[in-house]
């Protein structure tokens, strides 16, 4: 089978992570002869394009990741294709594991979008929503259902073996800077979680070197500042991992003790590899996703009033039961897999006309 995938090449280690996580499943569970890719915020779907698909791939996968996000694109979300020419795509596709990524101060998707969105979901063989109460918000804006099924970016390790990064160690803080207003608030509210966060890290630096991890440009500066002269810290080398080396930035989540993180795939990456995380939530996707796995109470805002006690709090706790954490996790995974592979057995049906 010819697989051509779409996805965020969009200038984001997560995104890329999940590529290959994505990537992982399908030769899991389809007999894969190759796979292309192309950037799904960047290539536009027209008719020349669909005709090159149409000769040259038996497969389209759609995602995953925070795809159904952007109100001021042309369809309302990132895939670029007029209405009229998805009936145009001859192969089936699907569009696998996609996240509402909206802000809770952001309007959410306009009307044009909803119906490109439906548009989309009459002609895919199949659509699913990724685990992070994308389900629920996605239901409640456009009244959508779809099947809510895991992110792909819990499967980066499947049949992947990546080489421990550091020796002695370490914890994985993963920081988040691109739309500031959004994750932090106004006025001063930056400002007041760099104090609180580099509070934190002095907590956990006596017992273990704690290794900054940007996964965009923008992101850079804000973990240099909380590191500045903070011992035991390191900022990753952003440019040696940043894009074409993003399974060398997954290898950093596998070995660490734990991880505190402020995007999505920073939580979801370390989870898959049984790691404990604390997520910093600056968006309504991080507490979604928390709760639907059952760790909401590792859950914590960055705009708590009271966030260095509670943070170093939760850090103390993690701690103290790491390997029942571990072992939960363990679980988890396993729950993981078995959704995944009831969501691919459905995908095999609804493309077993397909001859390679």
């Amino acid at each position: 089978m010819r697989i051509l995938h779409t996805y965020c090449l969009n200038y984001n280690i997560g995104d890329y992570a999940l590529g290959i996580g994505v990537k992982n499943l399908l030769r899991e569970y389809l007999d894969v002869d190759l796979i292309g890719e192309t950037n799904l915020q960047g290539t536009v779907f027209n008719e020349y394009f669909i005709d090159v698909i149409n000769r040259n791939y038996d497969l389209l996968v759609i995602g995953g990741g925070g795809i159904i996000h952007g109100a001021h694109w042309p369809n309302g979300w990132f895939w670029l294709i007029d209405k009229e020419n998805i009936s145009k795509i001859r192969i089936p596709f699907i569009v696998y594991g996609v996240g509402y990524n909206y802000f809770k101060d952001e309007q959410g998707i306009p009307p044009h979008g909803v119906e490109h969105l439906k548009e989309t979901l009459a002609h895919a063989a199949y659509f699913s929503i990724r685990n992070d109460g994308s389900y629920e918000r996605l239901k409640d804006q456009t009244g959508i259902d779809v099947p809510e099924i895991p992110d792909p970016g819990f499967f980066v390790h499947l049949n992947t073996y990546y080489e421990r990064p550091e020796k002695e160690p370490y914890v994985i803080l993963q920081l988040a800077n691109d739309k500031p207003e959004y994750r932090f608030g106004k006025g001063d509210e930056y400002n007041k979680f760099v104090e609180n966060i580099r509070a934190v890290v002095r907590s956990i630096t006596p017992r273990y070197k704690v290794i900054l991890a940007p996964h965009v440009l923008a992101d850079v500066s804000l973990s240099e500042e909380v590191a500045q002269g903070l011992d035991n810290t390191r900022v990753w080398d952003f440019g040696k991992y940043a894009f074409d080396h993003s399974d060398k930035a997954v290898a950093w989540y596998q070995y660490a003790e734990y991880a505190l993180a402020m995007r999505g795939h920073g939580q979801i990456v370390p989870i898959c590899f049984n790691v404990p995380v604390i997520s910093l939530e600056n968006h309504p996707k991080h507490r979604g996703l928390m709760e639907k796995l059952g760790l909401a109470d590792y859950n914590i805002s960055v705009q708590d009033p009271h966030f260095v006690n509670n943070c170093t709090a939760l850090v103390r706790q993690l701690e103290a039961n790491k390997d029942a954490l571990q072992q939960q996790l363990k679980s988890i995974n396993q729950r993981l897999h078995q959704d995944t592979r009831a969501a691919f057995e459905q995908i095999k049906e609804r493309i077993s006309f397909i001859t390679c």
